[in-house]
Parts: C-alpha cells; sequence; structure tokens
C-alpha cells in the first residue's frame, strides 16, 4: 500500500535529511549545510502557498524534493543532483510512497541544476526557493562568503575573481515565478549593488573578503535616514497593532459591562414585579398583563445578555500542517490549548523568525476580535431593544388598564 503523502511524510524526511547532513562533518562545507536546505524549503513553501493552483500534495512533494535537493553536496559536489534524487528514491521507496510520486520529487531535484531552464510551475518554484538567498539582507556576509570558502576549497580562484563571478551569475539567473519576482527580485539587485561596490575594492585573500563584506555592511548601515525610517515604519505597524488590539479589548470590556448592566437591572425589574405586584393581582386583576409583559421582557433581555457574554472557543488543535502553510492563529488560546507544548513552542518559533507570518497572525487576531465583538454588540443591541419595548409596552398596557377601570 502506498505511502499517504503527508506532513508526517515531509517531517520524517526532514529529520533524516538533518541527520544525514550534520553527519557528514565535512570541513569545506560552509554554504551547503543543513541552514541552506532549511532556507531552501522554506522559501518553496512561502513561493507555493502564494501561488494558484498548487495542491495540498504537490506542495508536500516539492517540500521533500526541497529538503532532498542537496542532501549529498557536503560529500560531494560533483553531479550531486543525481545522487541526491538516487538517495530520495531509496528512502521513499522504503516509506511505500509510488513511483509516480519518487518520480516527481526526483524531477524536481534535477531540476536545481544550475543549466537547468524548468519546465512548469513546480520547478520555477524549486528553482526561486534554491536560489532565494540571492534577496537575502545576509546575503554578503554569509552566503557570499560562505560559497567562496566552499568553492575555493577545490578550485583555485581569488576573491576578485568570485565577486566578477557572482555579478555575472546574478546577470545570467532570473526568477520565474511571479511571487518571486514581486519579493525577492529588489533584495536581488540590492545585493548586486553590493557586488559591484566589492568589485571597486582592492581584495586579494579570503581575509581581504570578510573585512571588505564587513565595510560594505557598515556602509549600509551608515545610510542612517533610510535605516531609521525602516525602524520607524516597524515601529508605526506594531504600534497600530497594539493600539487597534488594546482598543477590542476595551469595546470587549464595555461589552461585558453593558450585559452586566442589562442583568442587573432586569434583575432587580423582575424581583419587583414578582415581589410587589404579583401579591396584588387578587385585588388589582388588571395588573396582570402589565406584569406578565414586563416580567417576559426581563428574562428574555437577561437570557440575550448572558449568551452575548458566554465564552467561545474553538477546537484548539492547530496542526503543524496548518503553521507551515501559514494558516490559523497561534496568538489565540482558543486555537492552541489542546496543542502538545512542543509543537506550540515550535509554531511561535516559526513566526518570530518570519515577520510576514508575525503580522499575518496579528492581522487574523484583530480580524477575529472584531467578528466576536460584532456577534456582542449585536445580542447586546438586541437585548436593549427587548428591555426598552417591553418596558414601553409594559407602561402602556398598564396606563390603558387603568384608564378602562376607571372610565
Amino acid at each position: 500500500m502506498a505511502e499517504v503523502i503527508s506532513i508526517e511524510l515531509v517531517e520524517q524526511c526532514k529529520t533524516i535529511v538533518k541527520k544525514k547532513i550534520e553527519q557528514s562533518n565535512n570541513p569545506i562545507i560552509f554554504f551547503h549545510n543543513w541552514e541552506h536546505t532549511l532556507n531552501v524549503y522554506e522559501a518553496t513553501t512561502e513561493i507555493a502557498n502564494n501561488t494558484k493552483g498548487i495542491s495540498e500534495k504537490e506542495l508536500y512533494l516539492m517540500q521533500i524534493a526541497a529538503l532532498f535537493h542537496d542532501v549529498t553536496a557536503c560529500v560531494e559536489s560533483d553531479n550531486h543532483e543525481k545522487k541526491a534524487a538516487d538517495l530520495a528514491q531509496l528512502i521513499l521507496t522504503e516509506k511505500g510512497v509510488s513511483a509516480a510520486d519518487i518520480d516527481f520529487v526526483k524531477r524536481l531535484i534535477l531540476s536545481t541544476k544550475l543549466a537547468h531552464k524548468p519546465i512548469d510551475i513546480f520547478e520555477c518554484i524549486i528553482k526561486d526557493a534554491d536560489l532565494s538567498h540571492l534577496r537575502k539582507g545576509t546575503y554578503i556576509r554569509e552566503p557570499f562568503v560562505n560559497l567562496f570558502k566552499e568553492i575555493s576549497a577545490s578550485r583555485k580562484l581569488t576573491p576578485a575573481e568570485w565577486v566578477a563571478e557572482c555579478i555575472d551569475f546574478f546577470d545570467k539567473n532570473t526568477f520565474y515565478t511571479d511571487y518571486a519576482k514581486e519579493h525577492f527580485q529588489a533584495g536581488k539587485e540590492k545585493n548586486k549593488e553590493k557586488l559591484k561596490e566589492l568589485l571597486q575594492m582592492e581584495i586579494n585573500t579570503l581575509e581581504d573578503l570578510e573585512t571588505q563584506t564587513a565595510k560594505v555592511k557598515k556602509k549600509k548601515k551608515g545610510k542612517k535616514g533610510k535605516i531609521e525610517l525602516e525602524v520607524k515604519s516597524d515601529k508605526g505597524i506594531e504600534n497600530m497593532f497594539r493600539i487597534e488590539l488594546r482598543n477590542h479589548l476595551t469595546l470587549s470590556r464595555i461589552a461585558d459591562d453593558k450585559a452586566n448592566t442589562l442583568i442587573s437591572v432586569n434583575a432587580i425589574v423582575i424581583s419587583i414585579v414578582l415581589s410587589a405586584l404579583f401579591p396584588k393581582l387578587d385585588n388589582n386583576p388588571y395588573l396582570t398583563f402589565p406584569a406578565l409583559s414586563l416580567l417576559v421582557s426581563s428574562i428574555v433581555t437577561i437570557i440575550i445578555s448572558i449568551i452575548s457574554t458566554i465564552p467561545r472557543t474553538t477546537h484548539g488543535l492547530l496542526t503543524k500542517e496548518d503553521v507551515i502553510n501559514r494558516k490559523g492563529n497561534l496568538l489565540f488560546f482558543g486555537n492552541f490549548h489542546n496543542m502538545a507544548i512542543e509543537d506550540f513552542e515550535w509554531g511561535i518559533e516559526e513566526f518570530i523568525h518570519d515577520k510576514d507570518f508575525l503580522y499575518k497572525t496579528l492581522t487574523r487576531d484583530l480580524y477575529f476580535l472584531g467578528k466576536v465583538l460584532k456577534k456582542k454588540y449585536a445580542y447586546l443591541r438586541i437585548g436593549y431593544l427587548i428591555f426598552v419595548i417591553g418596558l414601553i409596552f409594559s407602561s402602556f398596557i398598564f396606563v390603558f388598564k387603568i384608564f378602562s377601570n376607571y372610565v
């Protein structure tokens, strides 16, 4: 029986690949390590989740391909894509994955070869994910330098030649998916400009390269106005969320206070009706209908007010699959109260390191607080209307009965 392609299978593959890479202990591997693999895996997930027409199963298979694509590069760089594809086939066969799904994964792994031109959206996604490090703000001081250390260990190459090769690489390689063009291209262009700056510097050794990349980093940080603007922008967003969340919580508290007021007032009305009016009904039968009307409206108002304050929770079990697919809201206790502590900590770790996911989660929290407020205030409106209408109707009947009784 073929293995069902699921998030559990993806997690199993992640554990296997991580173990194989970390156990290689290759002293000359600085770039093709677990950090790079995880980056490609996360980028694949990000692009796929923002591309229409990708099914859940296809996403999982792409994630598996991303995990395996460089698994053998830490041992031998020559033709490592073919060896990685063969290893993936071996492991997935043991897991009971169908031949068709294995062929799909192998094709995606082989498509990560630099010279390969993608033939469909799946290959486009994994190609873009494999080069997603080109857009990172840390590119100059980490991937760029680390890849030079790795390549220069087996090939004679000066730092200046490496900078020139990288600029040429940036020119010859492009992003294919609409999402990558929109979200990755700008970062890639900034890094290309940094490489051009390096090309103008005197770089003869690895130490020179590391020193000059630090200067580029420092120089960029020296653009105080831009950095301050970015910091202020982040603070502005955070303040907006903080203020709006506080406003929503304040409105929720006001709604609860109003509901408590309605409950208290109508409880007093019911006490007065039962203690003062009902004992006099034998001698004053004309008071029966006004008393009943006031009693019924007060009881209904109390019920509506109680409904508006009833706490509501959800299933309380977000899965790793939901978090990976950037679904759900981990900030609301109703979504995580049934999760294992390990899964919850892992989920928090995920969005702490992903600003877009963090802001999206805060946005969802704000949205669903608004939905809850809408229900609270809708019930309160009904409660107030029932109370006012009941009071007016009871008063009208009371006046009418007194007038009828004396006329």
